[in-house]
């Protein structure tokens, strides 16, 4: 009697949201633990090959970006344009990127490309630095399947999931906590860079109401990264 009491104070209003944090927590705690680096490498051999890298960012696909997608088109009965599928405000988008790209690159991302720490960690597949072809390899299904993913579930599923409901402040806050504990084990730098990193990516999102300009801007910081540890190595 007292748990039908307490599904008598469910009301449909509280629903979605609920779904969202709750289905967004399970799948980014699934894909840390089944779909992350460290358990490829598991499976696969620790060894800096292709092999890890491409299953952590399949798995974030599904995970991260197919099931979100499925929730909300058929769950919610929404359309994913909603949910920041679109280029929205395109000037204050390319602006942006613009002027935020080269800033973020020189001042952050060419000291950080320089720590041993990210030296270590950084290209995913050693053999990046081999050839022209197994980079672009690396940062080709990075970009399709991992930041597409990612930027999805984060900017689009949970913030525009979730800002009708508790405004857009306490959005941008949530969504910055679990994107942030998924970074645990890596460099301490990008743990501790993935807060106000997060919160830009989605003061982004919601400036442009898309979520294409921070998946452009993600992408750029990754891949830079990658090209500034391998061409200063």
């Amino acid at each position: 009697m007292q748990f039908i009491s307490y599904l008598d104070m469910v009301d449909e209003k509280s629903i979605k949201p609920a779904t969202v944090i709750i289905t967004s927590t399970l799948l980014v705690v699934l894909h840390r633990y089944f779909g992350s680096l460290d358990f490829a490498q598991q499976l696969f051999g620790s060894g800096k090959t292709f092999l890890p890298p491409s299953y952590m960012f399949a798995s974030a696909f599904l995970l991260l970006g197919l099931i979100p997608t499925l929730i909300i088109t058929f769950g919610f009965n929404e359309r994913l344009k909603d949910y920041g599928l679109t280029l929205g405000d395109k000037k204050a988008g390319m602006l942006s990127l613009v002027v935020l790209s080269p800033l973020i690159v020189l001042a952050l991302i060419y000291p950080a490309s320089q720590t041993a720490e990210m030296k270590n960690f950084y290209p995913f597949d050693s053999s990046a630095h081999l050839s022209i072809e197994n980079f672009i390899q690396l940062e080709f299904w990075r970009v399709i399947l991992f930041y597409t993913s990612w930027e999805f579930m984060f900017r689009g599923f949970m913030l525009f999931g979730l800002r009708k409901y508790v405004g857009d402040s306490m959005a941008l806050c949530i969504q910055v906590i679990p994107s942030c504990l998924w970074h645990i084990g890596m460099p301490t730098g990008e743990i501790i860079s993935s807060i106000p990193g997060g919160l830009l990516f989605g003061i982004l999102a919601l400036r442009t109401g898309s979520i294409i300009y921070p998946f452009i801007l993600h992408c750029i910081i990754g891949i830079s990264l990658d090209l500034l540890i391998i061409i200063t190595y």
